[in-house]
């Protein structure tokens, strides 16, 4: 009664049997081939994700008509009800856990190992879903490698929903016995104020902020009390229909399901209204099944439908570690190696309920030594245990590695300064030079943390917050002012530019937003919120200038979201206009401007640059590189600049320090040159410092802005 997980032996037909039914399983199998196709093809069925939702409603359903029918009646009920959650959901769990522990030992590069043991924890205890919700839906968490556990947040978004839902109705019971209220109507009142404020709070929240919406509990509680009011009608609003319209009414909701896997996209501000359409489409079918001849029952109660049905809780829990760890092992990961994953995901699956799920239900209700409580006390004591020294191991291995100063020390000494981190493409000699190092400055577990001081001043105006809180951060308290302007990648030349402050004497201060492109033209977040928040930054920024007089703006941005109304491809022609708008409104404070083209971005090839570093076997110089027509982007920034010509504008394109003929690099001079999938690490940052200043000079030659 669970997401993806009731076993059910006997023959079973369209009708309720035991409080089990075919067609329930025949959804199960549905939505767990949704979920799975989508991981694995996500292109193929963008919107497979809605699987989850299927799943919650039936929870919600058979959860609360079991409830109904034996209502808690005190505490040992509700400790009753939580164990027989436990025989049936953990043991497996706990398993795939433990092995997925095991194969990031075996094959996954150490610099994924910290995050991924804190994950491991966190999907022990059922808390996935918040730790994702606060972690990882920020823009700078976007180059984190999805972890074999990210799939354990649906399964604590139901652990959740189990821990209090028994509770709920046990009130609400006691409360209907004492009002002589008959418990069916006294439920469907308290499940209805549920749904109601739930399906508010996640419009509202999706519209904020889709990506914590997507994991909050409160956000999907509605979608389980969904399920749970076609429990609380009773059974002759569920019981078998002959009737051709309760027939049309299942196949209308299986069209519903059906519809929103195939033409929902991640796009989408998901959940909110939009998840209506899966979640009363299952809520349909489970109303309205029936026996009539063309009645979808039968197709839902097909062997092999049962069949995955049977097993859908355990191929959820083994499709994505698998689909995760594979690419470590296999050197290519195409069509044939994905069918072969998802028959081992079954395979495995089919053995796990037999030797561990079905096997375990059994010993936990026999010897006392093995028992429910003890079973779950030992069980996340012992998988705590692992993922802590996993993680402790993780974090040793980050500390014992040498420090970056030290790292950079030795490799500029093996190299030499001719080809040393901006200088590594200027010959092919440094290029093989850099090719033969045995280290890199730093080391990839180093790496990942080798980020500019505005990370660590947190000097970002973020998503998170609207891009209503706006930290401006000094650097230097030289006497010529100036401003350095833009989303994260005008933030990641901070090094650079701190360096020429202490040579130019400057004082430099940072206005940068987190994805935020600073241009006078609306961008398409996946929010309202954002998009005005984003917009307002802009004004907010020209209006520092005109008030605090900069002697020189640098500016950068990446063109990462659209321009509202326009697709990502044809945004370039309206984010030129808007940006020549924002260049003059600047120009107008008296301040020279600087414009630095956007740098290649390694994401458009590979998750990670120090985990592709890491992984590599060899010459990590050449795998972690990719064809200049896929990293260079788009700026229509700089390209505004030229449409502009103004001499007191100017415009340095260092694309050069990164690419060399027609490969971009993302190890470039024995120095690992991101810290992410598109953000130039400190190091390599800095050392571009003196390429940066000379073109800039060339462009501006103002002496005011320089010491000669």
């Amino acid at each position: 009664m669970s997401l993806i997980q009731q076993k059910q032996r006997q023959p079973m037909t369209a009708s309720t049997v035991r409080g089990f039914r075919a067609d329930i399983q025949g959804l199960r199998a549905i939505a767990v081939a949704a979920v799975v196709l989508y991981h694995f093809w996500p292109h193929r069925l963008p919107g497979g994700f809605i699987g989850v939702d299927v799943f919650f409603v039936i929870s919600g359903f058979l959860i609360t008509a079991h409830l109904i029918k034996a209502p808690p009646q005190g505490i040992k009920q509700v400790i009753s009800f939580w164990m027989r959650r436990v025989k049936r959901l953990l043991p497996a769990s706990f398993l795939v856990i433990l092995l997925s522990v095991l194969g990031i030992w075996l094959l996954a590069p150490e610099t994924v190992w910290q995050d991924w043991g804190i994950q491991a924890l966190a999907a022990t205890f059922y808390m996935q879903n918040w730790y994702l919700a606060t972690s990882k839906v920020d823009y700078m968490a976007e180059a984190d490698a999805p972890s074999p556990f990210q799939h354990f947040w649906s399964l604590a978004v139901e652990e959740q929903f189990y821990f209090v839902w028994p509770v709920l109705i046990g009130v609400v019971a006691f409360i209907a016995l004492k009002r002589r209220i008959p418990l069916r109507t006294a439920v469907l009142g308290a499940v209805g104020v549920i749904f109601l404020g739930s399906l508010i709070f996640s419009v509202l929240q999706t519209s904020e902020d889709s990506g914590i919406a997507y994991f909050s509990t409160f956000t999907r509680a509605w979608e389980f009390a969904v399920g749970a009011l076609v429990a609380a009608l009773g059974a002759r609003a569920v019981a078998p229909k002959a009737d051709a319209l309760s027939a049309v009414a299942s196949w209308v909701g299986l069209a519903a399901i059906f519809g929103s896997a195939l033409l929902f996209t991640g796009e989408l501000p998901f959940p909110g209204y939009i998840a209506l359409l899966p979640v009363l489409g299952t809520a349909l079918v489970i109303l309205s099944h029936g026996t009539h001849r063309y009645s979808p029952a039968r197709l839902l109660g097909w062997g092999p439908m049962r069949v995955l049905g049977d097993h859908s809780y355990a191929l959820y829990l083994w499709h994505w570690p698998l689909l995760v760890l594979a690419p470590y092992l296999l050197a290519d990961f195409k069509a044939v190696q994905k069918i072969g994953l998802l028959l081992l995901a079954f395979v495995l699956s089919v053995l796990t309920q037999r030797l561990v799920e079905t096997r375990f239900r059994k010993y936990l209700d026999s010897p006392a030594w093995l028992s429910a409580p003890r079973f779950l006390a030992v069980g996340s004591l012992c998988l705590a245990l692992t993922a802590g020294g996993f993680n402790a191991v993780a974090q040793h291995n980050v500390s014992s590695v040498q420090d970056v100063r030290a790292s950079v020390t030795e490799v500029k000494k093996d190299l030499g300064v001719r080809c040393f981190a901006a200088n590594g493409l200027s010959s092919e000699d440094c290029v093989e030079a850099t090719a033969g190092l045995d280290e890199l400055a730093p080391a990839p577990v180093v790496a990942k943390n080798d980020k500019p001081d505005a990370y660590a001043d947190d000097c970002f105006a973020s998503q998170t917050t609207d891009f209503s809180e706006r930290p401006v951060c000094n650097y230097g308290k030289g006497k010529t002012k100036v401003a350095l302007v833009g989303n994260s990648h005008a933030g990641h030349w901070l090094p650079a530019v701190q360096i020429m402050a202490d040579r130019n004497d400057w004082s430099v201060d940072t206005y940068v937003a987190s994805r935020c492109a600073v241009m006078a033209e609306e961008q398409d977040f996946d929010s309202e919120a954002k998009t005005e928040g984003c917009a307002e930054y802009e004004d907010w920024v020209t209006k520092q200038f005109r008030e605090k007089g900069y002697d020189l703006i640098i500016t950068s941005n990446r063109q990462s979201l659209p321009v509202e109304g326009y697709s990502l491809d044809g945004s370039e022609k309206p984010a030129e206009e808007a940006y020549k708008q924002t260049l003059k409104d600047w120009k107008a404070t008296g301040a020279k401007i600087m414009v630095i083209r956007d740098t290649p971005w390694p994401g458009e090839t590979m998750k990670n640059v120090p985990d592709c570093v890491a992984a590599a076997d060899e010459k990590a110089v050449t795998k972690c590189s990719a064809d200049r027509d896929s990293w260079e982007p788009m700026d229509p920034q700089y390209q505004a600049v030229a449409a502009l010509k103004d001499p007191d504008i100017g415009r340095v394109n260092l694309n050069d320090a990164f690419c060399k003929d027609e490969t971009c690099y993302s190890v470039i001079g024995g120095v690992i040159a991101y810290f992410d999938h598109s953000h130039l690490s400190e190091t390599f940052s800095a050392s571009l410092s003196g390429k940066l200043e000379k073109r800039m000079r060339e462009e501006l030659p103002d002496s005011s802005l320089w010491v000669r």
